[in-house]
């Protein structure tokens, strides 16, 4: 098969790379150095000249080419050519067209278009976006199919195909764990999957915000209610207060309070004290749905089989502060006995609110679940997200700085997804020293559970911040 090529830039020539060896390939270019260059690649025939003069054409022999390509950067000489070609009778013509507004011109001649700015646009919006795999045009632009993948915060996850129908895109193939799902309208979307989405161009920026877009969730991916034992008085002012501001700032939907029974208190006095604290928890929580659980043993192992049986997203507990005798607050018993529901474990040091969430990389002690729920708290709050990587001390040798900063890059592209502003918190140190810092007051730090059993000789990193910083901790189960 003969293929006239006029042009003979890095387009054209990685073009000639790419043929077959069936192809008889001849170049036209008035530049004599590009033609070195692409006989470089592979034997052929090269006419030095002007590719938009019928002569030079001619002289390569144009009516005898199966295919003509006319790879130029002009506009106006790659029009000629086609126009020339298909006076000579060829029946193939691809042109490259650099002005998206031209195409119509290239388009009514008969010719196979290629725009460069298109794909350049169609690549890097690909690399800036992770979601999107893939995407290309057909059907003469009208029509894209654009490949997601699937994750937690897709407004899509988890819904049926048929309840996420349109009458302009289809959802054409679903690659799940490696495997080729042909989809119906019973389909779910699952978290990973990889989509291949296929509708009106026209629909571009719709599909792209049915599939990729970001909606908060948390904590429903665990539960829909915040569960709090109520065992003190302090407990009040402190874990129940918090307690109800996060069920505020959370799309958790109530709060349940969980309380001695006075009932079966022996002192009268200590009955009068649980009314009491009742009644205050129920002030302090004003605004929100707050649900009393009156029960016969210690609240704080009841809440756990609440959270056990129950749609329960959160237990919230308080957190004392660390002291010579309780170097980690006393984080692991709480957490050995609350991370037993399988839910998220809002340590609480009385926070009216949160000013910001701290996230360290997902690379240290925060995996996916828990910088999504950072996200997802962050969105629903209105406040930003510090995201903390901590590189090696300068005189330990291997720098890792920009590593460390890549690392929360992640975190910063998910949280764009929800118009989350990301602070990042780049710095080299002691990751304990650096976390406990960050965490101030009025700040959430989230962190990914640790293995259970926590052991007090060895905590690890997580702990050891949150014993020594001064906000709020939230510990989030890793969700594979």
């Amino acid at each position: 098969m003969r293929a006239v090529v006029v042009g003979a830039g890095a387009s054209a020539r990685e073009l000639i790379r790419r043929l077959g060896d069936s192809w008889d390939v001849t170049v036209i270019d008035p530049d004599p150095e590009r033609l070195m260059l692409a006989e470089k690649i592979r034997p052929m025939e090269t006419v030095e000249g002007d590719g938009s003069s019928a002569l030079v054409l001619r002289d390569a022999d144009i009516a005898h080419a199966v295919t003509v390509v006319a790879a130029t950067g002009f506009d106006d000489v790659n029009l000629e050519v086609t126009k020339l070609a298909k006076v000579a009778g060829v029946e193939h013509v691809v042109s490259v067209v650099r002005l998206p507004d031209r195409l119509d011109e290239f388009r009514a001649l008969g010719a196979e278009t290629v725009t460069p700015a298109s794909l350049a646009g169609r690549d890097m919006e690909i690399a800036m976006e992770p979601r999107k795999l893939t995407s290309t045009t057909f059907a003469d632009g009208r029509a894209e199919a654009i490949e997601f993948e699937i994750t937690p915060d897709s407004p899509v996850q988890g819904r049926a195909l048929k309840d996420i129908h349109s009458e302009t895109w289809v959802v054409a193939a679903i690659l799940r764990t490696g495997q080729l799902v042909v989809p119906h309208g019973a389909t779910r979307l699952l978290t990973g999957d990889r989509v291949t989405v296929v509708g009106a161009a026209a629909d571009f920026t719709q599909i792209v915000r049915t599939f990729a877009g970001g909606v908060s969730r948390f904590p429903l991916n665990f539960g829909r209610k915040v569960v709090v034992p109520l065992v003190t008085e302090s407990d009040v002012d402190g874990v129940v207060a918090e307690a109800a501001q996060f069920v505020r700032n959370s799309n958790a939907v109530s709060l349940i309070v969980v309380h001695r029974d006075p009932r079966t208190v022996k002192s009268a006095a200590d009955a009068d004290v649980i009314e009491q604290l009742v009644e205050w928890t129920d002030r302090e929580a004003l605004g929100i749905e707050v649900e009393h659980r009156a029960v016969d043993a210690d609240p704080s192992i009841a809440a756990v089989e609440i959270a056990k049986g129950e749609s329960v997203g959160v237990i919230a507990v308080p957190m004392s502060r660390a002291s010579a005798r309780r170097p980690f607050a006393g984080i692991p018993k709480a957490l050995n006995r609350s991370g037993t529901a399988g839910v998220p474990v809002l340590l609480t040091r009385g926070a009216m609110k949160f000013e910001a969430i701290v996230a360290p990389s997902r690379r240290t002690i925060s995996g996916d679940s828990a910088a999504r729920a950072a996200i997802d708290i962050a969105k629903r709050a209105g406040v930003k997200v510090v995201g903390v990587a901590v590189a090696n001390p300068s005189f330990m040798g291997a720098d890792d700085l920009m590593e460390k900063k890549h690392a929360t890059a992640w975190l910063r592209q998910e949280a764009s997804v929800q118009d989350v502003d990301v602070e990042r918190h780049v710095v080299r140190g002691n990751p304990v020293r650096v976390l406990s810092d960050v965490n101030e007051r009025d700040r959430l730090l989230v962190v990914s559970m640790p293995s259970l059993p926590v052991s007090r000789v060895n905590p690890g990193t997580a702990v050891w911040a949150a014993s020594r910083g001064e906000g709020s901790v939230l510990f989030v189960p890793v969700v594979e």
